[in-house]
């Protein structure tokens, strides 16, 4: 079947030739009746042809508006298939064509004997289907492929247009009625215009002239069905009952003969065969043709009015669908191979709508949980979480849906089997390119395993947490444990030095600082291993305080000046320029000097060791450079390498000749890099070390508040005077200050817990407290803090006295001094010094060690004072009742009553608010403790680090601190 573009002429041919054969008709009819009959015939006959073109207008019209609803169909389904915008455009065009269309039906309704009810069906059924089509398109561009897909095949769209394909039908069968019947008219009428013989002239006439009319509006039509079929996005043609071609337009010819080696007929002539044989319309027909390259079309075919008496024609659709069909087919082919993959993901998947509603589930979720998907579509997740998180997953995933974040959380799944597993659940948003969640996605991960062996680790994690906090215990209680007796040996070793001076056997006094040496040595041995304790715990703190740099460096000198001279060394400071003040821990540093000097006299005989030190500045902060330097013996290179590390030294030579644990470098070490620093060093073997260390000038605080240092005079209370109160639960520590004290003057009276001591200290007011902190009942922070809080015994002077070095605690509850047991006696001295009252001012010291209240009873009857004591806080306090001391020297470690709650109780009291009390203990504070005591204690100290004499120089400081004046010593 040839192809050919032809004019629209041939279809109304027939028509024309019809109209001719009626008029001659109508002409002899006119002849015989005469004028009248001639001039009715005349009217007659344009009214029924008047009818028959307003029918014929009608039919144009609805073959318009079919034609456009059926551009906008075919659109509407190649853009749902292929998502590409080529499609819109036709589509668009038909949307913009539609309401004239409609417009012009309604007018040609108006000449035509049409049913206006069944015009109406065909404008509703024709708008519902556009309207149908807007929503397939909007879904498609909004929602995906899915969505709209999902519309078409429901089936909607089809019945809108098998309404108004059918209403059409039944409109145009009505009006080829209609037509018919004015035929039939107009034949009676010519019929009756040959009777008449003139009229019939004017009728043929007439006929002639209305033939003429009719001409014109065939051609007009042709024109306008040209011009809708070459703007037609899809093949159109039109083929006569004897199934040649009789027009077709350009886009239908490329279809059809786009394959010259095919002929067209394999696949029209069926469809064109049906249409002729049962005059029906076939719709949307899929046709597979091409022999090299397979194509595809979609074919709609129906009956068209024949021109002439006979069977009328065929009208057809072709739509090219290849490339529609591959596209279709690729997706299908990704979604097929996304399924694949979302089934074998070894998570549960699962899929859900912008609301939050799961819509999709992968294999294996099926698979674990034993459920169906009308099971999920029936109870959702309720019937698979365990009940004692459903309602917080719930809240948590709703929020999630809400916020469109991304949803993550661990809770159990009920398996198949009835067990539940953990799972870790991750929901993420699918968004479009503007934005607009478009789908979630989710995934259920396994995490039982892991969740049991976290388990396990935090099992273990508490296991080792719990061994180390016992070793940390067990180090610090040991540690206590040995102070208590050293501090006994130190203190009546030095009482012994002082009674043999006294009575002139001085030949006994190298025996008895041997003795009060090695305790000390073995003390900083035990000092050394509880500090390494703190450091592996991270429970080594900071304590900073604004002191002079200069001032501390030549202390130091002082302090290791006798042992540098030992093996004939000399020992130089020097520093350039001011060093200034430093706000750093002056404990730490002096540790770390003293680290240092004493390594560098071990390794130098008749030499020279340097401190030397320099402040400098990066632009941000001071630094401080402090370095050592030795002319001994120094070291090799992998002696170096190892100097830092614990219970480590050079060799083990250097072991067995010099001696040492091994732990001064690495606690130095600690030390610099917890001031903001470190430490270096360079050696050189046979020439000498260089240790350097490099520290800021201000220390950063982790947010403690530095406590008060105690305020107190520089002049000293002269003469036995004042009542001391010395609180310690160690025997030795009160028998020791007894008597240190009252060789000084002191009335001392002791309790040997904070309990005991608060009781004294209410009942005799001393003039003076040394209190311990480490005390059975009632430490000495719980003392001190409740002397502080007694109106009557909150203005004593209270100089803590322990071995736990925590004067900054001490001071910040309000002690006015703080020796570290094991007593200096000098430094004893000098506080009791301070506090020293008139005869008769009374002390009380609070402690459980008998002896160390001894030595304070002595030490203080000597100087004058008398003495009380009490072997803890709870005694302390009937003491203090008994008579108001001067003074109160506290332990904070003591039975029944400790140092703590000895001076809480006390500072409770109005009247003992003002007494000062000393705290003196061996205790290992905590930072708590620490601040418990920030406004009780007047003094810490450290019974490590205090001697009798200093105890007394404290007590006299914080007596004075509180009288104003005293007189002096």
């Amino acid at each position: 079947m040839a192809i050919n573009m032809i004019g629209s002429a041939p279809i109304g041919a027939a028509a024309v030739r019809r109209d001719r054969s009626n008029g001659f008709l109508v002409s002899a009819v006119v002849l015989t009746l005469a004028v009248p009959v001639f001039a009715w015939t005349l009217w007659a006959a344009h009214s029924r042809s008047a009818s028959s073109d307003a029918q014929a207008a009608l039919n144009g019209s609805l073959s318009e508006l079919l034609a456009t609803v059926t551009t906008a169909q075919s659109s509407m389904r190649g853009y749902v298939l292929s998502g590409t915008d080529a499609f819109l455009s036709p589509y668009r065009q038909a949307v913009a064509d539609f309401p004239a269309n409609l417009d012009a039906v309604t007018q040609t309704l108006a000449t035509a004997r049409a049913d206006g009810e069944q015009i109406e069906v065909a404008e509703d059924s024709a708008q519902q289907a556009m309207d149908f089509f807007q929503t397939v398109v909007t879904t498609r561009t909004e929602t995906g492929f899915d969505a709209a897909s999902g519309l078409v095949t429901g089936g909607v769209g089809r019945q809108f247009m098998a309404d108004l394909r059918g209403t059409t039908q039944e409109l145009k069968t009505a009006s080829a009625a209609i037509i018919a019947d004015n035929t039939r008219f107009e034949r009676f009428l010519t019929w009756l215009q040959l009777g008449v013989f003139v009229p019939a002239i004017a009728a043929a006439a007439y006929l002639a002239m209305l033939a003429s009319r009719r001409q014109r509006q065939l051609r007009a039509g042709a024109d306008l069905l040209s011009d809708l079929m070459d703007a037609a996005p899809v093949g159109t043609a039109f083929f006569g009952s004897d199934r040649k071609l009789l027009r077709a337009n350009a886009e239908f010819a490329q279809i059809v003969s786009a394959n010259a080696a095919t002929s067209p007929g394999r696949w029209l002539l069926p469809v064109i065969e049906r249409v002729l044989a049962n005059r029906q319309t076939h719709t949307d027909r899929e046709f597979v043709f091409g022999d090299a390259n397979e194509r595809r079309a979609v074919v709609s075919a129906f009956p068209t009015r024949a021109a002439t008496k006979g069977t009328g024609g065929v009208g057809v659709f072709v739509m090219e669908t290849t490339e529609l069909h591959r596209t279709a087919s690729e997706l299908d082919e990704t979604s097929h191979r996304l399924t694949a993959i979302a089934d074998n993901i070894p998570q549960l998947g699962w899929m859900a709508q912008p609301s939050g509603e799961i819509v999709w589930h992968n294999r294996r979720w099926f698979d674990y949980t034993g459920t169906t998907p009308e099971h999920m579509a029936a109870e959702g997740w309720s019937s698979i979480i365990e009940p004692a998180h459903a309602e917080r997953v719930d809240e948590g995933y709703r929020s999630a849906i809400a916020s469109g974040e991304p949803w993550e959380d661990t809770f159990p799944l009920r398996a198949v089997d009835g067990t539940f597993r953990w799972f870790l659940t991750q929901a993420v948003p699918i968004r479009d390119v503007d934005g607009a969640i478009l789908r979630w996605f989710g995934t259920n991960t396994d995490v039982t395993k892991q969740r049991a062996l976290e388990e396990e680790f935090l099992a273990a994690k508490e296991v080792a947490e719990n061994a180390n906090r016992a070793k940390s215990q067990f180090i610090a209680n040991m540690s206590h444990e040995l102070r208590t007796p050293l501090s006994a040996v130190i203190g009546y070793a030095e009482m012994l030095e002082e009674e043999v001076e006294d009575l002139g056997q001085t030949h006994l006094l190298p025996d008895l600082k041997k003795i009060e040496g090695n305790a000390r040595h073995l003390l900083s041995l035990i000092n050394d291993v509880l500090d390494l304790s703190k450091i592996e715990a991270e429970r080594m703190d900071l304590y900073a305080e604004t002191f002079d740099l200069a001032t501390v460096l030549e202390e130091v000198g002082s302090t290791v000046g006798s042992l540098i001279a030992k093996k004939d060394n000399r020992l130089v400071i020097e520093h350039v320029g001011t060093l200034g003040e430093m706000h750093s821990d002056q404990v730490k540093i002096r540790q770390c000097l003293l680290n240092l000097l004493s390594n560098a006299s071990k390794f130098t005989e008749n030499g020279t060791i340097t401190l030397s030190a320099h402040r400098s500045s990066d632009g941000s902060r001071d630094w401080i450079s402090l370095a050592v330097t030795d002319s001994g013996i120094g070291m090799t290179p992998e002696q170096v390498e190892r100097l830092f590390e614990r219970f480590a030294q050079a060799d083990e030579t250097t072991t067995r000749k010099f001696g040492g644990t091994g732990l001064g470098l690495a606690i130095t070490r600690a030390f610099c890099r917890l001031l903001g620093g470190d430490i270096g060093v360079a050696s050189v073997e046979g020439e000498g070390t260089t240790f350097t260390i490099q520290i800021p000038a201000v220390a950063e605080e982790e947010g403690q508040d530095e406590p008060i240092a105690p305020t107190g005079g520089d002049a000293t209370v002269p003469g036995p005077a004042g009542t001391v109160l010395a609180i310690d639960d160690d025997p030795h520590a009160r028998d020791l200050v007894t008597r240190f004290l009252t060789k000084e003057g002191f009335a001392v009276r002791t309790a040997s817990d904070g309990v005991a001591g608060l009781e004294m200290a209410r009942a005799i007011v001393p003039d003076v407290i040394l209190l311990d902190v480490t005390m059975p009942k009632k430490d000495g922070w719980s003392v001190l803090a409740e002397l502080k809080a007694d109106p009557r015994l909150s203005t004593v002077p209270v100089v803590m006295v322990s071995s736990l070095d925590e004067k900054r605690i001490g001071y910040a509850l309000g002690a006015s001094d703080y020796l570290v047991k094991p007593v200096d006696w000098d430094r004893l001295k000098d506080v009791m010094d301070r506090y020293r009252e008139p005869p008769g001012a009374l002390v009380l010291a609070i402690d459980d060690d008998e002896d160390t209240l001894g030595r304070y009873a002595s030490m203080l009857q000597r100087l004058g004072f008398e003495f009380a004591s009490a072997t803890n806080g709870r005694l302390g306090l009937q003491r203090v009742a008994e008579r108001r001391p001067a003074l109160i020297l506290l332990d904070l470690n003591m039975p029944v009553m400790d140092g703590f709650d000895f001076l809480k109780e006390l500072r409770a009291q109005a009247e003992w608010a003002d007494i000062p009390v000393v705290v003196l203990s061996s205790k290992d504070l905590t930072t708590d403790e620490r601040h418990a005591l920030s406004t009780a204690a007047d003094q810490i100290l450290s019974k490590s680090e205090v001697s009798l004499r200093q105890l007394a120089e404290r007590m006299r400081e914080a007596m004075t601190s509180l009288n104003g004046s005293a007189p002096g010593h």
